[in-house]
Parts: C-alpha cells; sequence; structure tokens
C-alpha cells in the first residue's frame, strides 16, 4: 500500500509509523533519524495524528492504538489535537528547562556540563541537526566553547583556528554588533558566502549547514558568547525555534557567568594564597633572592596559564638567565650555552631595557615582530609580555612571560604580573642589604682582626701583611694579593708579602727588575698618591710591549683585573697593595675604599715598626750617656711637663730653679678650647675623638712655642698659655694676642678639615693681662708651674663667651694693645665667678 493511502482509522502508513513510536515513547528526532525525515514533518504528521484520532495526549494515543481504534473528529477535533500537542510540547521545553536548571544549580563551577545539556535540548526543541557555543573574546574574536553533533572537519578547523577574528558580515559578526538573533535561511545565498568570509565557508563547506541561526548571550548588558544552532538542508528556522533557542542561550550565559564568579573567587584564593607563600619564602631567604624567582615563575605558570615564564637579570651590560619553568633540561642547557650576553637586538628584553616599560607582543610566531620566532613556534607560544623589574639602581631585570598559541592574558593577570615583579624588587632589595650588611660585618671584624695584630705585633710588620693581604682577598672576591715596598728615589721595588702570585713573578721583584718608574702601576700608584685601576691586563701597552713583570703576571699567574693603591705615610708614598683577579671584573668604588683602608693599616704597621726599631737604636745610642746625663734628663723631663720646651732649656742652661718658686708676677694670660667638642664626644668613635685631640694639640703646640710662650697647660681640649714668666717679655699682651690670631687661622684650617669629615667644630679665645701668683703646686711625682688670680679666671670666662673664630679680650689687655690692632667693644658682660660686669673688647683686624 502506498504512503498516502488511509489505514487504520484514516491514518496513512507513515503517520502509524510516528504515532506508534510517539506513543512507545521515541522523541521527534529519534523518530526522524529512524524514518529518514525531518523533525519538522515527524511534528506535523503527530498533528495530523491527534487530530484524525481526537486523542489529547501521549497516553490517550497509545491507548488507541492498543485498542486499535481511530476516528476523525472534524474541525474541532483538529483544534483540540492542535492544542493538545501544544501542551504536550510545552511539558516537555519545560521540563528541558527545569533539568538544565538543575544541572547549573549542581554545576557552579564547571559549566561544561551546563552546556552540554542546553545545546542537547536546544537541537532537540528547536530541531536542529548541530550547534555550537562560541566565547566573545572582545572586538570580533571569537573561539570555539562547546560544540554537539558538529561534523569532524568542521571540529578540526575550529580546533586549528583557537582564537580568530570573525568578519562583520558573518552571523556570528553582526550578533556581534547588533546584539540581536540572526536568522538566516540558507548561508550558501548569503552575502558572507559569496565573500568567501573563511569562517562561512568552513560552515558550509566542513559542516555542510545550510539553515542558520545565532543567539546572542548576554549578561549585564554586556555579550559574552552567541549560541549558533544549524540545520543541513534548506529549512529556515521559525520564529518560535529562535525563541526558544534564546531561552536556551540565557540559560547557558547565567551557567558560564556563575562558573566565571565561581572561577574569579577561586583565582583571587589561589592569588592571595600564592602571595604568601612567595613573601614566607622572602622572609625565609634572606641572603638568596633566586628560591624566590623560582616561586614567581612557578607561580606565573600555574596562575595565569602561560607556556613558560622566565627572569632575567641585567647587569648594566650582559643579560643573565635567572629561572624558566616550562621547558625541557635539555632545551634550557642549549638555549642557554650562549649566555650571559648583551641584549639581543630587536628582542623583547631589549626593547623592555630600552624604553622602561612593559612590552606586549601579540605575535612572537611572527618574524617580523620577534627575533626568536622559530622558537615560539616549535614550542606552541605567541602572545608575550616582558615586565621591567626595577630597583633605586634602575631596571634590575625582566620578567617575560608567554602563552599558548591561541591565548592571550585574562583581566587581572597583567596586575598580576605587576604583584610577582613588586616581591621581587622586595627580594632583590632584602637580600641586597642583607648582604651588604654582612659585608660591613665581615669588614669591620677584618679591621678588629688587623687592628689587634697591630696592637701586639711592634717589631715585625710581616704577620700584619700576610692578615691584611688575606682579608683583602676574601673581602674583595681577588684571586691573588701582593703588598710592595718602595719609595720616591729608590731604583725598584720589593715585594714585602704576597698570596697566590706565581714565584716567577716574585722572582722578577727579588732581582730588582721592578723598577720604581712611571712604566710600573705600582710605581704609579706610590708616586701619584692615588690609587691605579687596571681592567684589563691583556689590554696594556706594556703587556703588548713585552714587559717582563705585566707578562708574568697574565701568562705565570693569570691575573687580567689589577688594583693597586698606595701606602701613604706623612713623607710621601711608601709601598703599595696590590690586588688581582683572573676573570675581567673591575673593582667597584666599595672596594677600592676598603682596600685603602687596608693600605692605611700597613702604613700603620710599617711605622710601628720603623718606631720601634728607631727607638731601641736610640735606647742604645742613649745607654752610653745614661749615667753621666741622668739627672739632667731627669731635670729637663720636669721642666717640660708644665713649660714650653723652649723655656725648660732656657731654665735648665741658666742652672737655676729659683724663678719656680711661688711669686707674683704682671702676666698675660690666654686660655683657648674647641667649640663643639662636648657634643662631638657624645656621638664620635673614641678613635676619631683622640685623633682630633692629637692633631689639635700638636698643631697649636708647635705655635705656642714659636711665639715663644713661657707655660702652657693642657687640659682635654683647653689650652692655658702665660707670657712674661718664668722670662720677661717686652708686650706680653700683644704677645699673646699674636699667638691667638695664629692659633685661630691654623684652627680654621683644621676645622675646616674636619667639616669634609662630618665633624662640625670651632674655636674661641679668650685673653687677659694682670698680676697672678705663679709657681710650682703638687705633690711626689705630680708638679706643675701654674699661674692664679683673677686674670687668670677672667681670662678662662673669656674664652667660655667667645664664639667659634672670635677672640675676646680683658679692659687692661685690650688697654695695652688698641695701638696695634684693631679692637671694639662688645659691651658689659657678666662673666660666671666674676662680682662686677666686665666690659669686654673684640678683635676685628689681625
Amino acid at each position: 500500500m502506498a504512503d498516502g493511502e488511509p489505514r487504520d482509522g484514516g491514518l496513512t502508513r507513515r503517520e502509524q509509523e510516528v504515532a506508534q513510536a510517539y506513543a512507545l515513547g521515541a522523541s521527534y528526532k529519534e523518530i526522524a533519524r529512524d524514518l529518514g525525515v525531518s523533525p519538522t514533518t515527524v511534528r506535523s504528521h503527530l498533528r495530523t495524528v491527534y487530530g484524525k484520532l481526537g486523542v489529547t495526549s501521549k497516553i490517550e494515543l497509545a491507548r488507541f492504538i492498543d485498542d486499535g481504534a481511530a476516528q476523525a473528529r472534524g474541525d474541532v477535533g483538529d483544534m483540540a489535537a492542535e492544542l493538545a500537542l501544544e501542551l504536550d510540547e510545552a511539558a516537555r521545553r519545560e521540563r528541558s528547562l527545569a533539568r538544565v536548571l538543575r544541572i547549573i544549580s549542581e554545576q557552579e563551577d564547571s559549566p561544561e556540563r551546563v552546556i552540554d545539556a542546553v545545546l542537547d535540548h536546544a537541537l532537540e526543541i528547536c530541531e536542529a541537526e548541530f550547534g555550537v557555543l562560541f566565547e566573545y573574546a572582545g572586538g570580533m574574536r571569537f573561539r570555539e566553547l562547546r560544540s554537539r553533533n558538529i561534523a569532524p572537519p568542521f571540529a578540526a578547523w575550529l580546533a586549528e583556528q583557537g582564537l580568530f577574528e570573525v568578519e562583520p558580515e558573518t552571523g556570528i559578526g553582526r550578533v556581534a554588533a547588533q546584539m540581536q538573533a540572526i536568522n538566516i535561511p540558507d548561508v550558501r545565498i548569503d552575502e558572507a558566502f559569496r565573500e568567501a568570509a573563511p569562517l562561512r565557508v568552513a560552515t558550509a563547506e566542513l559542516g555542510r549547514a545550510r539553515s542558520f541561526a545565532a543567539i546572542p548571550m548576554i549578561s549585564r548588558g554586556r555579550l559574552i558568547g552567541v549560541f549558533t544552532v544549524y540545520r543541513t538542508r534548506v529549512h529556515p528556522f521559525s520564529e518560535r525555534a529562535v525563541e526558544l533557542a534564546q531561552v536556551f542561550a540565557d540559560q547557558a550565559a547565567i551557567a558560564i557567568e556563575t562558573a566565571r564568579r565561581f572561577r574569579a573567587l577561586e583565582t583571587r584564593l589561589a592569588r592571595e594564597r600564592t602571595n604568601r607563600e612567595i613573601l614566607e619564602i622572602i622572609r625565609r631567604n634572606r641572603d638568596d633572592e633566586q628560591p624566590v624567582f623560582e616561586a614567581i615563575v612557578r607561580s606565573a605558570v600555574e596562575l595565569c596559564g602561560v607556556r613558560f615564564s622566565m627572569f632575567w637579570r641585567f647587569d648594566g651590560a650582559l643579560v643573565h638567565y635567572c629561572a624558566s619553568p616550562g621547558f625541557s633540561a635539555g632545551f634550557m642547557a642549549d638555549y642557554l650555552a650562549a649566555y650571559p650576553k648583551p641584549p639581543e637586538p630587536g628582542g623583547l628584553v631589549e626593547a623592555v631595557l630600552r624604553t622602561g616599560r612593559t612590552v606586549h607582543l601579540p605575535h612572537a610566531q611572527d618574524p617580523s615582530a620577534y627575533y626568536e620566532a622559530e622558537i615560539a613556534r616549535a614550542h606552541d607560544y605567541d602572545h608575550m609580555i616582558a615586565v621591567p623589574v626595577e630597583t633605586d639602581g634602575g631596571i634590575w631585570g625582566v620578567l617575560v612571560l608567554a602563552w599558548p598559541t591561541g591565548r592571550a592574558p585574562e583581566d587581572g593577570q597583567v596586575e598580576l604580573l605587576e604583584t610577582f615583579v613588586t616581591q621581587a624588587v622586595i627580594a632583590i632589595e632584602n637580600v641586597a642589604r642583607f648582604r651588604e650588611l654582612r659585608a660591613r660585618l665581615e669588614r669591620e671584624r677584618g679591621l678588629a682582626e688587623i687592628l689587634q695584630l697591630l696592637s701586639r705585633s711592634r717589631e715585625d710588620e710581616g704577620p700584619i701583611f700576610d692578615l691584611i693581604l688575606r682579608k683583602a682577598e676574601e673581602l674583595c672576591a681577588a684571586d691573588a694579593a701582593a703588598l710592595t715596598l718602595g719609595r720616591e728615589g729608590d731604583a725598584h721595588q720589593v715585594m714585602a708579602a704576597a698570596r697566590g702570585v706565581h714565584p716567577r713573578t716574585r722572582a722578577l721583584y727579588d732581582a730588582g727588575q721592578v723598577s720604581m718608574r712611571p712604566a710600573s702601576y705600582a710605581a704609579q700608584a706610590i708616586l701619584s698618591g692615588a690609587p691605579v685601576h687596571v681592567e684589563d691586563f691583556a689590554e696594556t701597552p706594556g703587556y703588548r710591549d713585552g714587559d717582563l713583570p705585566m707578562r708574568s703576571l697574565v701568562e705565570d699567574t693569570g691575573m687580567r683585573t689589577s688594583l693597586f693603591v698606595p701606602l701613604v705615610a706623612r713623607d710621601g708614598g711608601i709601598g703599595a697593595l696590590i690586588l688581582f683577579r683572573r676573570e675581567v671584573r673591575p673593582y667597584s668604588p666599595d672596594e677600592i675604599a676598603l682596600v685603602g683602608t687596608f693600605a692605611a693599616q700597613a702604613v700603620i704597621a710599617v711605622e710601628n715598626v720603623r718606631q720601634v726599631r728607631e727607638l731601641a737604636r736610640l735606647n742604645a745610642e742613649l745607654g752610653d750617656r745614661v749615667e753621666a746625663q741622668g739627672g739632667e734628663i731627669a731635670r729637663m723631663a720636669r721642666l717640660k711637663r708644665f713649660m714650653s720646651p723652649a723655656v725648660a732649656e732656657a731654665l735648665a742652661r741658666s742652672g737655676g730653679e729659683e724663678i719656680l718658686a711661688s711669686h707674683r708676677s704682671l702676666i698675660a694670660t690666654l686660655f683657648c678650647d674647641i667649640r663643639g667638642f662636648t657634643a662631638f664626644c657624645e656621638r664620635a668613635e673614641p678613635e676619631e675623638t683622640i685623633e682630633v685631640l692629637q692633631t689639635y694639640h700638636e698643631e697649636l703646640g708647635k705655635l705656642i712655642s714659636a711665639h715663644g710662650a713661657g707655660v702652657d697647660k693642657r687640659m682635654g681640649d683647653g689650652i692655658m698659655v702665660v707670657f712674661n714668666d718664668p722670662f720677661p717679655c717686652e708686650d706680653p699682651a700683644g704677645d699673646a694676642l699674636r699667638l691667638a690670631v695664629a692659633m685661630r687661622d691654623r684652627m680654621a684650617e683644621l676645622c675646616q678639615g674636619w667639616k669634609r669629615l662630618g665633624h662640625r667644630l670651632g674655636f674661641g679665645v679668650g685673653v687677659s693681662l694682670g698680676y697672678a701668683t705663679i709657681g710650682v703646686v703638687g705633690s711626689e711625682g705630680r708638679y706643675d708651674y701654674t699661674a692664679s688670680g683673677a686674670a687668670v679666671n677672667l681670662a678662662a670666662r673669656l674664652c667660655d663667651r667667645a664664639e667659634d673664630g672670635e677672640i675676646l679680650l680683658s679692659p687692661r689687655a685690650a688697654t695695652a694693645v688698641e695701638d696695634a690692632f684693631a679692637l671694639e667693644s662688645s659691651g658689659e658682660l657678666t662673666l660666671k665667678g666674676i662680682r662686677e660686669p666686665v666690659e669686654v673688647f673684640r678683635l676685628v683686624d689681625a
């Protein structure tokens, strides 16, 4: 019997087949597949069956078929059948939506199962053969997120494209521009197919699609994707089908947004956890930043989904590899064999170092954009970002990340990289500070060891030289060290001590072949008094010209970089401290300064030994005369304790000591001291205090002797000088004032030098003229020849009131010198310990 011939209640054979399959529970799609027709045809047959049989549900249909009854009902029956079918379909849609919503609630962290369910139900409800969900990446860029029943060639093409850009005239492009559903009856007669848009051609040729609908997936007013359904024959989707597809697209959008929010929370928590871990690594590794770098690049790979992450360090000239996961050990060994090396011109790292800014490279595989395009293709990465790592000293290095082909940085990942860079800077600066502190402590320990040995070894400088060379080697990372002695006028230098120097090089010194001529770098340092730094011996004229010592240093000892620091004593250079390195690596300013300190200690050792030996010689010479001159020496020693050397010698020659008895005399008294000395002592090291006092007393002592003062007494930074006793002078006040001027001028020079060392000191003087009691006071073993009285107290009080550089005079002293010096009155002052106010005068012109 033919298909169109009625059977059983007016049903054709095909209608009976559709009715039986549907009554048994098959879906439109399954019936269409089994009978070789479209789902739309199945639906049309069922509408006819419901009308002819007068049934209103699938249950009634099954019962009717089981009973073999079939009755036609006319127009009213057809309407009831149509409503029943619509009701059945509505119930089926509601069941599908309920299942999708249940899956959404159960799978908030993973949208894949939701999207699969949405696609399955949408294809069935919309009577489509296959469907694809495209994720929107901004602009006109999309990538396939999920698909169902797609033809293998079309699936392979989409996978190969990854993230791709669509043409505006395609259905997806129009959805992105218009934010509304697009329904295309036949993809082969549409403009996009005529223009050979790649996506349209692939859809038609590889996917075998003809009718097509694209529905926007919108969340919070923004496009997040496009939901597409396809039919492989020309059978346009009805408005009802598109509306149903929109419902499912909305469910997919909900699932994707829910998963995104969940993943964003997970990402934030993971980043916070990673930040805590890195900060803990920074805390544990105070002296090594390498574990921090390794943790950063490892975390970048995990959190950003990159193909690899790499840390580079820049030393100002060369790029050094630090850390990078993501490559095999064999590849890294071959790739890094050329490092360290200068930044590759045109490369990503070079661009960051040149501009000081973050550089984005979206197409690393393009040979015109990146010099390692071949490597990028081989390791399947494309989008790259390089971020500068900047410290106070400039760009320390570069952090580089590369995303797999078809992927790009997501929202927040660039900010994450900046966080990583900040953590790297913290680690670098912490390690730098820790190493600086450790180096300073090591230097202080080394200097302390040398000072202790200096205090013990005063007869032989050899052990001190050896210790100085060892500490200089350790603290300055030198491979060898030497100390040579020689002065201006000597014929050649002597190698007094050495470490790591080849015997042939030492033999040249022993043979007197290292001269004091300027051709020798050590001689240059000694004669100039300044360090000489040779970055590469092999590039010096002396080496190229065949100079024996230089050739021996390079060829025998293997040295390239060298530093010559002079040993400078009071009377000029006496030698040089020399450090050598086998690699060409210049010494830093801090290292040169440290070697200068070692050189100064070597000078102290030489001077100590010289003084000890000189003292031993003098003692030997004086031994023969000690008996004959013992009394004279004792007498001179007693006088010199409280008188200037000139006066003591005059008294010794006169042979009379009656003048030392207590008596009254008209004297000019000068008091002086250092301004700000107390505050200086509180903040300065004891060694600095002693050095300042020593220089102060030495320099002013010379002036006191030169001006013929009778007595000087010193108490810390205070000095008292007396004129007109024990020997008379014609102008005691004038002599005292002339000495005060000389002292002030010399102290101005000394204070200027101390100021450069950070010591702010000044100098003040008070001068008086009047009668005082003078004589020897004290007890056995400790006598002083001194003066006392109101005039002496007045000079002391004037000194206390004098400002820096100021010389104050008493009225009587001012009267005595007013014809020779320009003075001005400072008015009457009340001075401590003096009952009545005193008019004070100030020297205004020397």
